[in-house]
């Protein structure tokens, strides 16, 4: 079991025991088969993962993706064919990058209502 680190994206396409912290994108290919805690700002499963997913933007679970517990992101995308045992947790506000360093900012305020036309 260990511990991964890293500040630039990371494709895993075979076997990790342990936890990936990656400031930018985790991507778990069709091959790949991860047991333990992911913490990324973006995290792609096409493959295996046994453990929670933390993501401070975004989590997707493509159709051969599987997940055998948590899946905490703002955003969360679930494609038909893929399977979760476990739990989602979203919130509205982006989490914290793994590093511990805040997200830069965006200028991105709530959604607005749609204008309604006038007739």
């Amino acid at each position: 079991m260990g511990e991964l680190f890293g500040d630039e994206d990371i494709v895993v396409n075979g076997r990790f025991h342990g936890t990936l912290r990656v400031d930018r994108r985790v991507t778990i290919g069709p091959d790949g088969d991860v047991e333990g805690e992911i913490y990324a700002r973006q995290v792609i499963v096409g493959g295996r993962v046994k453990g929670d997913v933390h993501a401070a933007e975004r989590a997707e679970l493509t159709s051969s993706g599987a997940v055998e517990g948590s899946v905490h992101a703002p955003k969360v995308v679930i494609a038909e064919g893929a399977r979760l045992e476990g739990s989602v947790a979203m919130s509205g506000e982006k989490a914290a990058p793994a590093s511990g360093e805040s997200l830069p900012e965006t200028g991105e305020k709530g959604a607005s209502p749609a204008p309604t036309p006038s007739n």
